[in-house]
């Protein structure tokens, strides 16, 4: 258990998979041990996330680097999420198992906002305008997409205006559009605030209860 506070830096680091640019991302925690014969240890945690860049320079060499206020703001919101439920107020401060396969994956999620390349949407989503309630969202909040492959979870981690970017909780079956054969968990997709439904949609495949359809 790990309470997160200023002497604790997260860090992300960026291992060459490729000659091509890509980098395996992986959290970073620094431990410093109290006892002074004893090395310290630090904690990675993998991620699936695959970062691109165009510097050849540093694509071929590990790089380290601290988590900024963008990451640091959606680890803890959707922490407080997982913890004390969707109303509670963001703390400054939590403890975190950071083997919980739960906080793992929001690691993913953040991993995937700050490293990940969004795909386009065209093709992917079903028209969901005046046929489901719109969903107001904001940065960290679950929604749902009506898919070609059903409803799926997602997260919103990005909003410039109207577009919005979601990293995907559900793998997307796409191989009907002949775009790609999938979407995995933790790929980004730029939708519409429109396309964003209540994340209740995507639970057992059903509308939410009190949701009322146009």
């Amino acid at each position: 258990m790990v309470e997160l506070s200023g002497n604790i830096p997260f860090l992300w680091r960026l291992s060459p998979e490729s000659s091509e640019g890509f980098c395996m991302v992986s959290m970073v925690v620094p431990f410093e041990s109290e006892d002074e014969e004893e090395e310290s240890r630090d904690l990675t945690i993998e991620t699936s996330v695959v970062s691109f860049s165009s510097d050849s320079s540093r694509s071929e060499r590990e790089e380290m680097l601290e988590w900024n206020q963008d990451d640091m703001s959606l680890f803890l919101k959707l922490v407080t999420y997982h913890q004390q439920g969707a109303n509670a107020p963001v703390v400054e401060s939590v403890r975190v198992d950071l083997t919980d396969p739960e906080i793992i994956d929001i690691i993913h999620v953040v991993a995937a906002a700050g490293f990940g390349t969004a795909y386009a949407s065209e093709g992917i989503l079903q028209d969901s305008v005046g046929r489901y309630p719109p969903h107001l969202c904001d940065l960290g909040s679950f929604a749902a997409l009506n898919t070609v492959d059903g409803f799926k979870r997602c997260v919103v981690v990005d909003m410039d205006g109207e577009d919005v970017v979601v990293v995907l909780l559900d793998e997307i079956d796409v191989v009907s559009i002949g775009e790609y054969d999938k979407l995995d968990r933790h790929d980004l997709l730029m939708v519409k605030q429109t396309d964003l439904l209540h994340p209740d949609f995507a639970t057992g495949l059903v509308r939410p209860p009190h949701a009322t359809l146009h």
